[in-house]
């Protein structure tokens, strides 16, 4: 095989075609995956606003929540401790009670 060291003008124009063509779908394929990022980030954006949102939205529902409705969960919250320590003095007593009956009869 044997290559001309001066080629000529038509295999020069050949080698320019085929690394044109390479080059162009190397371009279109990156062009491709840059369209394919710039949809996801746009996706992405306005997920983030919906998100943004509805969280302004909560904390909003939050802030004008209806002061009667804290009461009445804060007084829930003191009877069921009041009912937390009673139980748990009962439950002391008894116990201490049965151990009581046990030793008594026992002996």
């Amino acid at each position: 095989m044997n290559i001309p060291i001066q080629p000529d003008i038509e295999s020069l124009k050949l080698t320019l075609w085929v690394a044109g063509g390479v080059i162009s779908l190397l371009i279109l394929i990156v062009a491709y995956f840059l369209r394919k990022q710039i949809e996801v980030s746009e996706t992405l954006a306005i997920a983030v606003n919906h998100l943004t949102t509805t969280v302004k939205l909560i904390e909003k529902e939050q802030a004008e929540r209806d002061p009667r409705t804290e009461r009445r969960l804060d007084d829930h919250d003191e009877r069921i401790g009041t009912c937390e320590d009673r139980l748990t003095a009962m439950e002391t007593m008894c116990s201490y009670q049965h151990r009581t009956c046990l030793t008594v009869r026992d002996a």
